[in-house]
């Protein structure tokens, strides 16, 4: 199976490095404290639940909202740790360890290939690559916050959407994953001139569970009529 080369690690490294750049100077903009910005770069790991509560903080929207659109994000990652959990047999600390360092493309990558040695060796690698861009662009982006100003002059926030287009697409390919999209977009649409700040995109999970238990009945439906006589 495929095996991350060099020229991969180091793109990879270099998109978490301008992510944290990014999430770190949104945050200094908006008067975070240092402290916590450094905190949830060492301790939280995720951009998108960082700017999930951003964009809820900038829209006014209430304090619980943002807590829990940051969460929600970073709900997939409990389901990558467990894809991931089935593929390592070691010894409990380790898979503690890749529980809290599951991410989409470390996860992604790992899983794809064939046997316990190299699912294990291509984690680790591409995790360390990861973490150390995350890291060093965090403390970057809090160091040189107040130069850089605005992130779109420089192109970095186009990054984190960029990344989310590249980890869903190829899922969309997918009938009942469309279909989960769909419904969970246009209840997003429907419900955000009316609702808080946050709380479309929370509700956008039922119509995205809606979406797809409709998707799979209509599917087993058609395989049920395929093999009856």
């Amino acid at each position: 199976m495929h095996q991350p080369r060099f020229a991969e690690l180091a793109t990879l490294g270099f998109t978490y490095f301008a992510v944290g750049v990014t999430v770190s100077v949104a945050l200094v903009e908006r008067g975070v404290d240092a402290g916590l910005i450094l905190g949830a770069a060492l301790l939280v790991y995720s951009a998108t639940s960082e700017l999930a509560y951003v964009a809820v903080s900038d829209a006014d929207g209430p304090l619980l909202a943002g807590v829990l659109s940051g969460w929600l994000v970073a709900s997939r990652f409990g389901v990558l740790a467990a894809t991931l959990g089935t593929r390592l047999e070691r010894s409990r600390g380790e898979r503690a360890a890749a529980a809290i360092n599951s991410f989409d493309p470390n996860v992604a990558l790992a899983v794809m290939q064939r046997d316990e040695p190299a699912v294990r060796r291509v984690f680790w690698r591409v995790t360390s690559v990861m973490m150390a861009g995350w890291w060093v662009g965090s403390i970057v982006g809090l160091v040189l916050g107040n130069v850089l100003g605005d992130t779109s002059r420089l192109g970095l926030d186009a990054v984190v959407p960029a990344a989310l287009l590249a980890i869903v697409g190829g899922l969309l390919r997918r009938p009942d994953a469309l279909s989960a999209a769909v419904v969970a977009a246009t209840v997003t649409l429907v419900t955000l001139p009316l609702l808080p700040a946050g709380v479309p995109i929370l509700l956008s999970v039922s119509g995205a569970v809606a979406g797809l238990a409709v998707a799979r009945t209509m599917d087993r439906r058609s395989m049920s009529d395929e093999a009856a006589p």
